[in-house]
Formats: structure tokens, C-alpha cells, sequence
């Protein structure tokens, strides 16, 4: 649905007066003496280059005396509702130690993190972490005028990130949770409400100023139930959202479009995993959070920016991935002309054939590997 313009208009104004408190902290040296207090020996530190800006965070790179790199991670001020803030980041703190206890995914170590009312400089919650060093693979599999993959990367290539990323997908399938919301808050110990904090329920909120989120005393304990809430949320936009719809056409096809996702839920629910166990789901994870070592070198280095995380249901983390062409099928690079389906159709179901393979070649190698280290145990 389309913004809410006066909204878009606020947060801009919002986004203007918090960029100036993080660029007065920089130049006055603030930032460097606060990061330097979470140091373990006090170290001394400079900055190191500008802001790096993403859609909902930012960043900077942080020099101590010793040559250790941090980067320093703030939710931007336009992207992320002040409400949700620390709830986000806490998740954040919870799946990035998770991933580091329970896999060997590369994501980077977390030295230090506070709520927006802890953070001396008023610049809201903050994580401080390893700075991992590398090329975004987005930058290396995307450029030019089209926001998808490039044409002319090889199709060698194409696989070898694949198959590390399907690597990192089936270590992630194996940790469980029994039920669908936010995740559990052991290294934290935020009041984190049951409900999951998700990517598309703050989207119908910042860009719509309709809170779907709802109160839940428990977590959701089905598959099904989560797609009745989701399908619940799309609802609640259309009828609370000011300009939802462009008119009658608009609003009899949305009112019918809803109908039909709703009748359909039963159908779309595998009954296997409906009462779980439920999944790590990061709903914003893509090329842009991978970092590999060159540009030469497509080993994945680093797995970083891991936000939007809950658990929900397994059959949406075996869902294809929507990042195999890098963009969101949201563009008009996919958009159907005169019923003919656009080019990016065919180029999608080859890179999904390529995943499927090295996903089910990755996964029999682990099992294999699972059953030569348990015939090497002592009796």
C-alpha cells in the first residue's frame, strides 16, 4: 500500500534532528571517549571514516590504540519507531549470541550494548561490536542500472556463495523453539513481549501509522495461527490506514485479495511443522548482509546486520529465498507486461534450481560428516 505521506514527512524531520546530535557527538569527540569506557583496558580510540548508512541502522568504524577495530551500531531515528528501538536491538544482542553458541556462521562478537535510556550520548540503543573486515557481496554481485544480479557473474561463482549460504541455512534449521514469537532474552533479559517484533508489522506501522503488532499473553503455538495473524495485519491496514485505497476499484480488489490469502491459510499450512518446532526467522537477511574476503575471494568472511529476528514458522525459513537475484521481487523489473512474465521469472528458477542442488548436496555432506564423527567416538 502507499505511504502515509504526513507520516513520511515526520520521520524525515525526526531523521534531521538526530543526525545533527550524532554528527555534534563525532566532531566534539564524545563518541570516541564513551566508546572508550566499554574498552577492557580504557584504550584510547579515533574514528575511522565516515557514518556507513543502511536502510534501518547506521554504523562507524571505531580505531583503539592497539589497532582493534569495533563498529558502532545505532537504529536510525526516520526507520525504526522510538517505541520498538530497544526491543529491536535486544533481539538483535539475542539471535547474533545464539548464532555464535549454537553454529559456525561468521557473525561478529558483541563487546557491548544498551538501551536507548543507558546510552549517554542520547543517540538511542547501541550494540558495539567486532568490525569484520571485507567486500559486501552485494557489491560484488550487484551494480549497474539494475538493482538484481548481474548477468555476467559466473555461474561457478553463483554456487560457491550458495553453497556456503545453504551451509549456514541448515545449521540455523537445527535450533528449535516451541513457540512462534520473539526470541527467548537469556543474555539480555529484556522485557520482550510474546508477540514477534517483525519486519512487515513495523513497515505497516511507520509507513501506514497502523499498530497490527496486537498484545499476546503467550506465543502463537501454530503455524496456522501466525498466518490468520499476519493475513489479520494486511486487514487492519486496509481498514485503518487513511489512504489505503485510490478508490472502489482499489478497495473491492484489496477486500477480495484478503478473502482469498484467508481461505486459502488451511491449505498453505504444511501440517508437519504446524505445532513446530518453530524456526530462527531474520526477515531482512539478504547479499547486502554478507561479506566476503575479495572481490577475487568469495569466501564468506562475515554474516552481519542480523535484524528483524523471531521465531516463527519452518516452513517460512525453508521458504525459496527471495535474495537469490540479491533484490525483492517488488520492483518493476518484475512486474508482468500485457501477461507476458518478465525476464527476471526465468532467471530466478535457475538460480533456485542451482540452490536447491548444493542445499541437498550440503546437506547430505553434514550428515555424512554427522555419522563419521559418531562412528569415532569411544564405545
Amino acid at each position: 500500500m502507499d505511504y502515509n505521506k504526513p507520516l513520511d514527512l515526520l520521520h524525515g524531520a525526526e531523521e534531521t534532528v538526530w543526525v545533527k546530535k550524532v554528527n555534534t557527538a563525532r566532531t566534539d569527540g564524545r563518541i570516541c571517549s564513551w566508546a572508550s569506557a566499554f574498552h577492557p583496558e580504557k584504550l584510547p580510540c579515533r574514528l575511522d571514516g565516515g557514518f556507513l548508512n543502511g536502510s534501518y541502522n547506521v554504523g562507524q568504524r571505531i580505531v583503539f590504540d592497539d589497532g582493534t577495530t569495533w563498529f558502532l551500531r545505532l537504529p536510525r531515528a526516520s526507520s525504526i519507531s522510538p517505541e520498538y528501538a530497544n526491543e529491536k536491538v535486544a533481539m538483535e544482542v539475542e539471535a547474533l549470541s545464539l548464532i555464535r553458541e549454537e553454529t559456525t556462521i561468521p557473525v561478529p562478537k558483541i563487546h557491548a550494548w544498551g538501551l536507548a535510556e543507558e546510552n549517554q550520548l542520547g543517540l538511542g540503543p547501541f550494540i558495539l561490536m567486532d568490525f569484520i573486515e571485507g567486500v559486501c557481496l552485494n557489491d560484488v554481485f550487484g551494480g549497474g542500472d539494475s538493482r538484481l544480479l548481474k548477468e555476467e557473474i559466473p555461474e561457478t561463482d553463483i554456487e560457491y556463495v550458495y553453497k556456503q549460504m545453504a551451509h549456514f541455512m541448515l545449521q540455523l534449521f537445527e535450533i528449535d523453539f516451541n513457540h512462534i514469537g520473539n526470541l527467548p532474552t537469556r543474555k539480555t533479559r529484556f522485557a520482550a513481549p510474546s508477540r514477534p517484533l517483525t519486519w512487515k508489522g513495523h513497515e505497516i506501522l511507520r509507513v501506514g501509522g497502523v499498530n497490527t503488532f496486537g498484545d499476546w499473553a503467550h506465543g502463537l503455538q501454530s503455524t496456522r495461527q501466525y498466518f490468520e495473524y499476519v493475513n489479520n495485519q494486511d486487514w487492519q491496514q486496509l481498514l485503518l490506514q487513511p489512504n489505503s485505497i485510490a478508490g472502489p476499484l482499489s478497495a473491492r480488489s484489496r477486500y477480495a485479495a484478503l478473502n482469498i490469502l484467508k481461505s486459502l491459510i488451511p491449505e498453505l499450512t504444511n501440517t508437519t511443522y504446524d505445532c513446530g518446532p518453530f524456526k530462527l526467522i531474520c526477515d531482512d537477511f539478504g547479499m547486502a548482509n554478507v561479506i566476503v574476503r575479495s572481490k577475487d575471494d568469495l569466501t564468506i568472511t562475515g554474516v552481519v546486520d542480523i535484524e528483524w529476528v523471531y521465531a516463527g514458522p519452518a516452513q517460512l525459513f525453508g521458504s525459496a529465498p527471495w535474495w537469490l537475484l540479491l533484490d525483492r521481487p517488488v520492483n518493476d523489473e518484475w512486474d508482468f507486461e500485457e501477461g507476458e512474465a518478465p525476464k527476471a521469472t526465468d532467471r530466478y528458477f535457475k538460480c533456485l534450481e542451482i540452490f536447491i542442488r548444493v542445499l541437498k548436496e550440503e546437506e547430505t555432506r553434514m550428515k555424512e560428516s554427522s555419522r563419521r564423527e559418531l562412528e569415532v567416538l569411544p564405545s
